[in-house]
């Protein structure tokens, strides 16, 4: 009895001393901060926080630089609200320096949240540094003429500045003013892109997009098909929109992509940025295309045209037997009388002919210009068939992928996979790295097969490549920041990232994979860039790691980050795979995760 009398006594204490700390942090003026009772803690939370974010922007209001009109669903809105939709965009993830206390249980649960004024600093500073990330990442994507990535973060780098307290004080390294700068930089860009319409075919338009002359390997656009927004993917040049059936008229409308609202997704912070900052038009990004009855002419060389050429080796001597069936498929594909070609197939490429005309309404772009190319193994590969595939859940998604065909010695098709992209192909191809031909040949297909297992649904296939024990690591990047004293006795800001990570058995990873496949109506995986490099741990064994840029798309999701592969190919018939990783972004302290990560395992 003295025990229980003594605890009530501590338990007390405690929440008196609690009330004192609040009433300080109340009337010190030294805190923001937010209170709210509600049935969950998580409503709660939300409220607390709510109300320090609505705090700070009445302190902050009147030192917040009035240049943008702001708006919202159309209608003006006062400056006071906007400063307080900013400030908001921080209270889910980015407060990490906000304390947190919680009274009652379930229905009455009470949470206040806190953090000290002189900090605010140091939230607008870690989203400048996130800005200037961007920038760069931007820069390179541009001298890689990947101008989907580099409009992609120019535009979320710029909505970021424009969201925090002084924006006209933000400068990159040059000395750049990057609210003024960005989108001058933008519309550079996008004024030497062309767009020409190539081809009709029924409701479908073929169209080929340059930079400069040469062909884009990847931008995403939106189109109007005669009675809602579209949006479209165009790969190494080439790009298809799905007009209503019976579209009257001859001109076109498109829009190319620089807000890439679908792929924030995945950030909390970068999607409350972009719903509260008001979108900047830039007219250079609208396209009127006019169809002259024929369409329009290619008049660039086309980066699709670009080919990595057959070594002697790989040169098809006599193509007759494989033209004929590539013919018999084509017809087949365009006239839907797929069972007409069956024969063509082996059992497991039937399987997989059938898994392609159904991923959503398959049509082939352009005239094919189809090549042959013989493997180390006697196989025969066909490339050069372009297919544009598209899906009608939510809003209309068109995707053009290469798809390329594997012969057997019997002269049937066994295989079926889209190709990487002439990006990544050139990266394993052609790079003068101290590499076997058969090498090249047998990773460039394992990944092809990687990437249309994902897109296809291969959940068989794809558990055969993972060894029992590998490892899979799925991470993300959370950046912190501390504050330091420099000699003048200036506060200044030194970032530190942590990576944390999600590691998953085998079982575990196919699992959620399965129940991904079930919820999407389409995946949609591209490898926009590669690093490759080769390790032999001994004489009879050959391991090949790669780090690839992917895009990944799909029903309900999509991002970008960086995949990292460790593959066994000692057995030629039998790569698999021994670590699979994803991160958002490379760590700025050991980049992307690589072979010396995982090597001693």
């Amino acid at each position: 009895m003295k025990r229980i009398f003594i605890l009530v006594i501590l338990l007390n204490s405690t929440v008196g001393l609690n009330a004192q700390n609040w009433d300080y942090i109340k009337s010190s003026g030294e805190y923001y901060y937010g209170e709210s009772m509600a049935t969950t803690e998580e409503e709660a939370d939300k409220g607390a926080l709510a109300q320090l974010a609505s705090m700070i922007a009445v302190h902050v209001s009147s030192d917040f630089t009035q240049n943008y009109e702001h708006s919202s669903n159309g209608s003006k809105i006062a400056h006071s609200q906007y400063v307080r939709n900013c400030i908001q965009t921080y209270s889910t993830s980015t407060l990490t320096n906000c304390e947190k206390m919680i009274f009652g249980s379930k229905p009455k649960v009470t949470v206040r949240r806190w953090m000290k004024r002189c900090e605010l600093a140091m939230i607008y500073e870690s989203r400048i540094a996130k800005a200037k990330d961007m920038v760069e990442m931007a820069n390179e994507a541009v001298e890689r003429r990947k101008l989907g990535m580099a409009l992609q973060y120019y535009y979320w780098a710029y909505s970021l500045i424009r969201s925090v307290q002084y924006p006209n004080e933000v400068t990159d390294d040059d000395g750049h003013l990057l609210v003024n700068w960005i989108i001058p930089q933008m519309r550079n860009i996008i004024s030497d892109i062309k767009v020409y319409v190539e081809y009709l075919d029924g409701d479908n338009v073929d169209l080929i997009f340059t930079y400069k002359g040469e062909g884009i390997s990847e931008i995403e656009f939106a189109y109007n098909d005669g009675r809602e927004m579209c949006t479209g993917k165009a790969k190494d040049g080439r790009g298809t929109m799905q007009m209503i059936p019976n579209y009257e008229g001859d001109d076109y409308y498109l829009e190319v992509e620089y807000e890439y609202k679908g792929l924030a997704r995945g950030d909390a912070e970068m999607e409350s940025v972009l719903n509260v900052v008001n979108r900047v038009a830039i007219p250079e990004a609208s396209f009127s295309l006019h169809n002259n009855g024929n369409g329009s002419k290619t008049i660039a060389k086309q980066s699709s045209d670009i080919k990595c050429e057959p070594s002697i080796s790989q040169v098809v001597a006599n193509s007759t037997i494989y033209d004929a069936t590539i013919k018999k498929i084509l017809s087949a594909i365009k006239t839907r009388k797929h069972i007409d070609v069956y024969n063509c197939f082996t059992i497991d490429g039937r399987e997989m002919f059938n898994q392609l005309i159904g991923y959503g309404r398959g049509r082939i772009v352009g005239t094919p210009d189809v090549h042959y190319y013989k493997s180390k193994n006697g196989k025969v590969v066909a490339r050069g068939l372009q297919m544009s595939f598209s899906f009608r859940n939510g809003t209309k998604m068109t995707f053009v992928e290469d798809v390329a065909f594997t012969f057997n010695d019997q002269g049937k098709i066994e295989n079926i996979a889209f190709g990487l992209g002439k990006n990544t192909e050139a990266d394993i191809l052609t790079k003068k790295v101290m590499w076997k031909e058969e090498t090249r040949e047998q990773l460039m297909e394992f990944l092809e097969n990687y990437k249309t297992a994902y897109c296809l649904k291969r959940l068989d296939y794809i558990k055969d490549i993972f060894s029992d024990d590998a490892i899979i690591i799925v991470g993300n990047v959370a950046r912190q920041y501390t504050a330091q004293r420099t000699g003048d006795g200036k506060m200044s800001i030194k970032g530190r990232n942590i990576i944390t990570t999600n590691r998953y058995t085998k079982d575990k990873y196919l699992q959620n994979l399965a129940r991904c496949f079930k919820n999407n109506e389409f995946i949609n995986i591209r490898f926009t860039h590669s690093d490759i490099q080769m390790l032999e741990k001994n004489a009879n064994q050959e391991v090949v790691c790669v780090q690839l840029a992917q895009d990944y798309n799909s029903t309900t999701y999509a991002d970008q980050g960086y995949l990292f592969l460790m593959i066994d190919m000692t057995d030629k018939d039998n790569p698999f795979i021994k670590v699979r990783t994803w991160q958002s972004e490379p760590d700025p302290k050991f980049g992307y995760y690589n072979a010396g990560d995982f090597y001693d395992e």
